[in-house]
């Protein structure tokens, strides 16, 4: 025999009610706020784009790394900005756009792709334009997915290995 769920006990799922609305609405926003901290508290300098390619995340490492404050750069597609002297795509850029096989064409022979993730890449290179007398960076781009498994962003974080 069946149980019948009652939509009064089912824990608001597929609840459409202006309260329900609203509670999911306030957590989304704590999620987005916890995930912001989040970025912004990891020591390593890191950038999120959405599927538009609009920064939606800057974190105060990469401000330091980069001189380019966050506010410069959130909610436009100018992250490239802090490591090439003219527009080209970054990593993250490239898994947004579904486009994992252009990877070589922009990093050829410094590039590998993860061992530990499947939509990930890895690379070492050499940025004239970043600081005083550029710098080495070893950096990282993951696709970021939904709970459907949509595509909605990519995350690139950066490490600053100049002095090895």
């Amino acid at each position: 025999m069946k149980k019948k769920i009652d939509k009064k006990t089912d824990a608001g799922w597929g609840d459409k009610s202006p309260k329900r609305t609203k509670e999911l609405s306030a957590s989304s926003r704590e999620s987005e706020h916890l995930l912001h901290s989040v970025i912004q508290g990891f020591s390593i300098p890191a950038f999120v784009i959405g599927k538009d390619h609009k920064v939606i995340c800057w974190n105060s490492a990469l401000e330091q790394l980069s001189k380019i404050p966050m506010r410069d750069v959130v909610g436009t597609n100018k992250q490239w900005k802090a490591f090439y002297a003219k527009e080209r795509p970054c990593m993250a850029d490239l898994l947004v756009d579904g486009i994992a096989d252009r990877i070589p064409k922009w990093y050829e022979g410094k590039y590998a792709k993860s061992d530990l993730l499947e939509e990930a890449y890895e690379a070492t290179d050499f940025f004239p334009d970043l600081g005083e007398g550029g710098r080495w960076l070893r950096f990282t781009a993951a696709a970021i997915r939904d709970s459907k498994g949509r595509l909605v962003g990519a995350v690139e974080t950066l490490e600053d290995i100049t002095e090895r």
